[in-house]
């Protein structure tokens, strides 16, 4: 009886295994890119970071800690609490509705339609917003970079990213 039941609880596990693994973790949320959430402290999120990482310090009492690896940029602020933008031009990076850097326009708008808030410098449209979520354009109206952030300065650190290739 113990070994029929092992070999239904092995049995079961085997069946389980190729569902679980054929789903993919979203990557781009409106909260969080890579595990990595807007007021994550530091540590926590330079922690989810993979290695080797650059620490750059820039005007305006910004600082950057850029993954190469993951091509993802954290970004924190003197006077702020935590993680104050985040940027991705990975193109493995995707959201639920498999949306990230490179992907079409075309399929950005499918995607998230009517929600997508233009943002506009000299009557053109240079990105769009989804909540905290900042999807910029690029040449061939192709996604160049995700962002995550609240402020304007986001969409400013959004355009400014290395944009997908």
């Amino acid at each position: 009886m113990i070994a029929r039941a092992a070999a239904a609880l092995v049995f079961g596990l085997l069946l389980y295994t190729p569902v679980a693994s054929a789903q993919k973790a979203i990557d781009i949320a409106p909260d969080y890119i890579v595990g990595i959430k807007l007021g994550m402290p530091q540590a926590r999120a330079t922690a989810l970071l993979t290695k080797p990482v650059r620490f750059d310090r820039l005007e305006e009492g910004y600082q950057r800690y850029v993954s190469g690896k993951q091509k993802v940029e954290a970004y924190f602020q003197k006077g702020a609490a935590g993680v104050v933008a985040l940027t991705t031009w990975n193109r493995q990076l995707k959201t639920d509705k498999q949306i990230g850097p490179c992907s079409t326009i075309a399929a950005l708008k499918r995607a998230y339609g009517g929600k997508l808030k233009p943002y506009l410098q000299a009557k053109r449209i240079v990105a769009y917003r989804l909540g905290n979520l900042i999807f910029t354009v690029a040449p061939r109206q192709k996604v160049g970079v995700v962002g995550l952030g609240r402020s304007v300065g986001a969409v400013y650190i959004a355009l400014n990213a290395p944009a997908c290739t």
